[in-house]
């Protein structure tokens, strides 16, 4: 009778034990190139290689204003990115939404009212935005453009330190005409380039300039979207 109660209760703990593992981790969201149209010579390709993180960034499209045209001239970007992979493996239904969510947390800061050229005040600003998401994601990196026009993926904070010097490959219009368009962005061949080989810029929020302007001053206009970093 014992040896048969030991029994019962040794199946039992290991039952236990097993109900009480974690579930698999699900797998990250398909990328979502279906919303815009990609069949021109300047689309967005499928994917090659591993999808190594999916990032939310928020900060600024930057323009000057060309006097002689009266309309604005793309100088660059300067965002933080969030590492958005884990939220949206669990939370698959928030695709479409989270780059707004995060546009409207960043806009609600008055430091989002004055951006500048400044990363570690433009991050500190990002960062409260951040913080008052639901959950809170981690800092991946920062996304920037060089003296000479290089878009410029630093992720400093995942293992490794993945970057990436970059060139642009394909582009379409979001499906917003008031969003930055789609972008896909491969390695541009330097030797500084590791881990990550290519990154689609989709779910675009903001970042578009005014129709026109005066002088030559510059503006930074508000943006969010998701990176989509592959290698």
């Amino acid at each position: 009778m014992a040896a048969f109660c030991l029994s019962l209760l040794t199946a039992s703990s290991l039952l236990s034990i097993a109900h009480s593992r974690p579930a698999p981790p699900n797998s990250p969201p398909a990328i979502p190139l279906y919303e815009v149209a990609t069949t021109t010579t300047s689309g967005l390709p499928s994917p090659t290689g591993s999808l190594k993180f999916i990032a939310v960034q928020i900060g600024t499209q930057n323009y000057t204003c060309n006097s002689t045209t009266g309309t604005y001239t793309a100088k660059g970007a300067l965002a933080q990115a969030f590492d958005a992979t884990a939220y949206l493996t669990k939370n698959p239904n928030t695709l479409d939404s989270l780059s707004k969510t995060y546009l409207d947390l960043y806009t609600d800061e008055p430091c989002s009212k004055a951006p500048s050229d400044d990363v570690q005040a433009d991050d500190r600003c990002e960062d409260r935005a951040n913080s008052k998401f639901t959950h809170p994601l981690p800092v991946l990196g920062e996304h920037y453009f060089t003296s000479t026009g290089t878009p410029t993926f630093d992720l400093y904070a995942a293992p490794g330190h993945p970057f990436m010097y970059a060139a642009k490959k394909g582009d379409v219009h979001a499906p917003s005409a008031d969003d930055v368009d789609w972008l896909y962005l491969v390695g541009n061949g330097s030797t500084s380039n590791r881990i990550i080989s290519s990154v689609y810029r989709i779910e675009t929020v903001g970042g578009v300039a005014p129709s026109s302007c005066s002088g030559t001053g510059s503006i930074y206009v508000p943006y969010a979207g998701q990176y989509w970093f592959y290698g």
